[in-house]
This record gives C-alpha cells, sequence and structure tokens, in this order.
C-alpha cells in the first residue's frame, strides 16, 4: 500500500511498503498514513494534521456505507428510518445507498441528501456538515 512516512508533523517519504515493512519501521516515525485512495498522493513536505489526513493534498472523503451510517447517532438513525416510512424521497435514497459501492462525501448527489434530512428537520445544520466535512480515519476509507 502506498504510505506517508511522517516526521515532526510532515510528509517525510511515500512509499509502497507491505504490512511488514510497515511493521519493521514503525517505531521510526511519528505515523505511517495509508494514502492510497488520495488522488494525488500527498508528496514530501506535506503537512499532517496529527489524525488521518494530509493537508495541502485532496482528501479522499470516499468511506464505507457502514462507516457512512456510523456518522449518524442513533436517535438520528431512528428518525431517519421513521420518516422513511412515509417518505418515498427517503426511501429512493436510501435505495441509492443501498445499491452504492461506497459513499462519497464530496459528491454533490450526497451533500444533496444530508442536505434534504437537514430540510426534513431531522438533522442540524451543524451535525449535516460534522457528517460530510469531518475528514476520513483510516478506518471509515472504503479501500477498493
Amino acid at each position: 500500500m502506498l504510505c506517508a512516512l511522517i516526521q515532526n508533523n510532515t510528509v517525510v517519504a511515500v512509499e509502497d511498503l507491505t504490512d511488514a515493512q510497515i511493521q519493521a519501521i514503525g517505531n521510526q516515525y511519528q505515523n505511517i498514513l495509508d494514502v492510497s485512495g488520495y488522488n494525488p498522493a500527498p508528496s514530501v513536505g506535506a503537512q499532517f494534521d496529527g489524525v488521518s489526513a494530509i493537508i495541502g493534498g485532496t482528501a479522499n472523503m470516499k468511506i464505507t456505507k457502514l462507516s457512512f451510517s456510523e456518522r449518524f447517532t442513533l436517535a438520528e438513525a431512528v428518525a431517519i428510518q421513521n420518516a422513511a416510512a412515509t417518505n418515498l424521497t427517503l426511501q429512493v435514497l436510501q435505495q441509492r445507498q443501498a445499491l452504492a459501492t461506497y459513499i462519497d462525501l464530496g459528491r454533490s448527489d450526497t451533500q444533496s441528501g444530508v442536505e434534504y434530512l437537514v430540510s426534513l428537520g431531522l438533522l442540524t445544520q451543524d451535525r449535516a456538515t460534522a457528517i460530510l466535512t469531518t475528514p476520513p480515519t483510516a478506518q471509515e476509507l472504503y479501500q477498493g
């Protein structure tokens, strides 16, 4: 996998590494971040935010469907499910999500769908913004 080797919150190298190689050199770096999904890949000198993203490159906003679902609180998810029982638009949005391979938080249709939840009063604008703009963790990223 393509990995950014990070020291002092700066990418010092970008290398294709196996899991065994990562294990062998892991203690030599502040962090080793899988950047396989980044487009473009970060370059040496890019800054690391200390959690999961490289600043100065375009973060991969493609996450798994489970990760997208988990961005909603249980109360939000229940409210959405209850509303979908009588709202055909919500039913279609849920069908599209079920058919998707992954969820791209940067796509306009994803953003419109979440904004539709705000218009129905099922989410606040602050929650919608957090769901759509929080950089994915390594665990959330779609690996495909």
